[in-house]
């Protein structure tokens, strides 16, 4: 060890030597460590916070909804909740009347609003989403150039096992939007994308794909108070021939419609149906979960629909706010001949990322299948 590593560990020794003897000066002890999130044996999970100032605390979690906290002795506001199914579920603490993020988890929910941390229950067998001893794929963090915006974008891009090592391989594209004021990484962080490919390539259930997730928001690239009238529908401009053209140029792409889908949750599943439906001539696999879009589209009377779209998939719960509109947008399809995949689920809290997950999971392994 060099003399200045040696007087480095010193310093650190002193300081916390003092740090203790301090803290044994004001009461005797050091305040006991707290966690948070618990997850226990049966699946009840124990939320802890410390604030001892604090006048009125709550969790409100996606299993349970919203509950008082107790404080200790210590100033650690605590409860037990459940048990619940195993999944991931979002919660936040609101302290007196503010929510907040628990401090304690380092899993945290990406959001332009809500800010929400993240409690795995991962139960005795693996979900969807699990991490298993299979290949991984690779997950990219990439910018990129907008002339459509004027500005720099942001994608999170999934490449499968062995993207790297086979050079001379080229993957078909799922272009994945998420909901409302979610951002590009939500689904990777909440949904889990990449472990939920691994495991569905890894079980020969999907073909191996790169999947692109985009921003669904690009207003929100500029700053607050930009004016931003005048600049026409963004969203659709920047998606069709800014990010589809710089994934084509950048990744190993087939770069035809026989190898595009594209799909999303929420305001997502609104987005990709519009960019697809309205641009048949660059997609031809289309997954709507948790949502609809409008019923005022062109394609929808060609009489050749039925040859043009490969796979009409379409997930809603039953207890899902947006279920009406899901339902009717199922029904005018219905109306129209034009074949597709309805899925539905009445377990997983409405309108969530639990449902987001098994939607996925459900229709990944119909894509680039004819």
């Amino acid at each position: 060890m060099t003399k200045t590593l040696k007087k480095l560990a010193l310093s650190l020794l002193i300081l916390g030597t003092a740090f203790q003897l301090g803290a044994q000066n004001r009461g005797g002890r050091m305040p006991a460590a707290v966690n948070s999130p618990v997850v226990n044996p049966d699946n009840t999970v124990t939320f802890n916070y410390r604030n001892a100032n604090a006048k009125d605390v709550k969790v409100n979690v996606q299993f349970a909804g919203t509950h008082d906290m107790t404080k200790d002795a210590n100033g650690v506001w605590t409860i037990t909740l459940g048990p619940a199914a195993p999944d991931i579920y979002p919660y936040c603490f609101i302290v007196d009347g503010v929510n907040v993020m628990d401090p304690l988890n380092p899993d945290w929910f990406p959001n332009e609003t809500f800010k929400n941390s993240l409690v795995d229950i991962r139960g005795n067998k693996p979900l969807v989403h699990s991490v298993q001893s299979v290949p991984h794929g690779s997950v990219d963090y990439v910018n990129y150039w907008s002339e459509s915006l004027g500005t720099w974008g942001r994608l999170v891009i999934y490449t499968p096992p062995y993207y790297d090592q086979n050079q001379s391989e080229r993957y078909p594209v799922f272009y994945l939007i998420s909901g409302t004021t979610d951002t590009e990484e939500t689904y990777h962080k909440v949904g889990r994308t990449n472990f939920i490919l691994d495991n569905l390539i890894a079980e020969g259930k999907a073909v191996p794909m790169i999947v692109v997730m985009p921003y669904g928001n690009p207003s929100k690239y500029f700053p607050a108070g930009t004016d931003l009238r005048g600049r026409g529908d963004m969203t659709t401009q920047d998606f069709i021939h800014d990010i589809v053209p710089y994934v084509d140029a950048n990744y190993r792409t087939i770069p035809d419609r026989e190898h595009r889908a594209v799909g999303g949750f929420s305001r997502g599943g609104n987005q990709a149906l519009s960019h697809g439906l309205r641009h048949i001539d660059m997609f031809s696999y289309f997954c709507c979960y948790s949502s609809y879009t409008s019923m005022d589209i062109p394609v929808y009377d060609r009489p050749d629909i039925n040859n043009l779209v490969n796979l009409f998939w379409l997930g809603v719960g039953t207890d899902d706010f947006l279920y009406e509109g899901a339902k009717q947008y199922m029904d005018f399809l219905d109306s129209k001949k034009i074949k597709n995949i309805k899925f539905f689920t009445d377990d997983k809290f409405g309108h969530t990322w639990m449902n987001a997950k098994c939607f996925l999971d459900q229709s990944v392994p119909l894509l680039f299948k004819k």
